[in-house]
């Protein structure tokens, strides 16, 4: 067993090295040139759409803030509390600049995949819209269909671990910190399983009511949990203006030069933290990896070029903003609890001097930043943006995961649709309660191989990304200067 688990360990990690980092990465960079950076130039565009285009025009599909919300429900998610506090633990401040200019690119990548998964979409005789990432992968010259195939195995697998259960398990974390604020000392285990019920339960009533309901969920969600948040960390720079202004030019200055303010010998370097800020961001964001396109092909709109703009909006959400109130008010309180106490980042960080001697990585980090203002209320700040952030995840990727395994089993083997579907929706509910009652210790090596999976997906998404530029391009050109004067929406 134990050369199985070094196996999946090391593909995992040449998955997600520095060779996907640089493909994502670099084609975001190479679209932004193409462009001539849309994400600036198209800035007004993408925020007016979004703020006015109510499905004006559109024949069929569903809600577009719906649909824009359960896109954002799944990219908005631990990896916005644990993901950005990881990146900081590895990489310092400095990788929250790079993270950055993560989400600056990625916003065009995202913009290019969702033009690509409305424009390929296809209409059925009965209404119904069918389409998807594996919709316009297939279209690539020779290889498409091939890449299609590979693309929904790994997508429908991927989801299992990444969208189900390790959702699960950090929902019942969320539990875990929102019970301990309210009651005090709690039974963990307690705790964990009715989580583990009360979201197999609700995730269970949504999903069957396939995507509609899941965007209708995700519209009442998404913008408390983000307000939530943006709320829970601007009260601590507002009540912290010095320190907040400190933590800005520490993150610059770290982007640059390898000291830090807040520990320059805990062996950061500006390739780390490029490559943290990067891969952290990346993951957050998922641009490029084709998972957004799955929803966004259902979108009621009037033309794909107008989906483009929520797609930009997305990531802008997503990484500019939720990533940047983690990673602020993390450097914040780091900085404020140095300059006070003395002590060192080692001493803070790893040797958990002010945490009761744990070590601060990933989401205890934000947790231990949080209660350095809100006290034992950090738990409740805190504790329900990570619940609602892993549940609105679960829910999402339940139609990311259904959409390619009917495309892998009824449009390439040929099985009948509904079973296959209700089948899918049967299997997404069973792995919660186990999920988040036994945690990472039990599913390790399944989440190391779900992981590496969805690392895969970015493959045959990114090449058929670069072979349809032109074509998104295109569709994108022609709403900004031709519909867009056309319909003055």
């Amino acid at each position: 067993m134990q050369p199985l688990i070094d196996f999946m360990y090391w593909l995992n990690g040449l998955v997600w090295g520095m060779p996907i980092i640089i493909l994502l990465l670099g084609t975001g960079l190479a679209l932004s040139i193409y462009t001539k950076f849309m994400q600036i130039t198209k800035f007004k565009t993408m925020w007016l759409t979004f703020a006015r285009y109510r499905g004006y025009g559109g024949t069929t599909g569903i809600s577009p803030f719906a649909i824009w919300a359960a896109v954002s429900g799944a990219t908005i998610g631990v990896g916005n509390i644990a993901g950005t506090s990881t990146a900081i633990y590895f990489g310092g401040p400095g990788a929250l600049f790079w993270m950055f200019v993560t989400g600056l690119l990625g916003m065009v990548t995202k913009a290019f995949e969702s033009a690509l998964g409305v424009w390929s979409r296809r209409v059925r005789p009965n209404g119904e819209i069918e389409g998807g990432a594996p919709y316009y992968i297939r279209l690539i010259p020779g290889i498409g269909p091939v890449l299609a195939v590979l693309f929904a195995l790994f997508a429908w697998i991927s989801a299992f671990g990444i969208g189900n259960m390790v959702q699960a398990n950090n929902v019942a974390l969320g539990a875990e910190w929102i019970a301990a604020s309210i009651l005090g000392d709690v039974d963990k285990k307690l705790v964990d399983l009715a989580a583990g019920v009360l979201i197999m339960v609700l995730v269970a009533l949504v999903v069957l009511g396939g995507l509609k309901r899941i965007a209708e969920t995700a519209s009442f969600l998404v913008p408390f949990m983000v307000v939530w948040y943006i709320i829970g960390g601007l009260v601590i720079w507002l009540a912290n203006p010095v320190y907040f202004g400190k933590a800005i030019a520490e993150i610059i200055r770290g982007a640059f030069v390898p000291e830090a303010i807040i520990g320059g010998a805990a062996g950061w370097t500006i390739l780390s933290a490029i490559r943290w800020g990067v891969a952290r961001g990346l993951f957050s964001n998922e641009a490029g990896l084709g998972s957004a396109p799955n929803a966004y092909a259902y979108m009621k709109t009037d033309h794909p070029g107008r989906v483009a703009m929520y797609g930009g909006v997305e990531v802008f959400v997503d990484t500019i903003v939720v990533c940047m109130v983690t990673g602020l008010t993390n450097v914040t309180m780091l900085i404020k609890a140095q300059e006070l106490t003395g002590y060192t980042y080692e001493q803070i960080i790893i040797g958990g001097a002010l945490s009761g001697g744990e070590v601060l990585k990933g989401a205890k980090m934000a947790m231990w930043a949080f209660s350095q203002f809100y006290g034992v209320w950090a738990g409740i700040v805190v504790g329900v943006a990570l619940f609602l952030f892993a549940l609105t995840t679960l829910l999402t990727w339940e139609w990311y995961g259904e959409v390619n395994f009917v495309y892998f089993f009824c449009r390439t083997l040929s099985l009948p649709e509904k079973p296959a579907r209700w089948l899918w929706r049967v299997l997404w509910v069973l792995p919660i309660v186990p999920a988040a009652y036994l945690g990472a210790e039990y599913f390790g090596l399944f989440w190391d191989f779900a992981d590496t999976m969805n690392g895969l997906m970015a493959i045959p998404n990114l090449v058929a990304v670069a072979v349809l530029a032109p074509v998104a391009w295109a569709v994108i050109k022609d709403f900004t200067e031709r519909h867009l004067r056309t319909t003055g929406l």
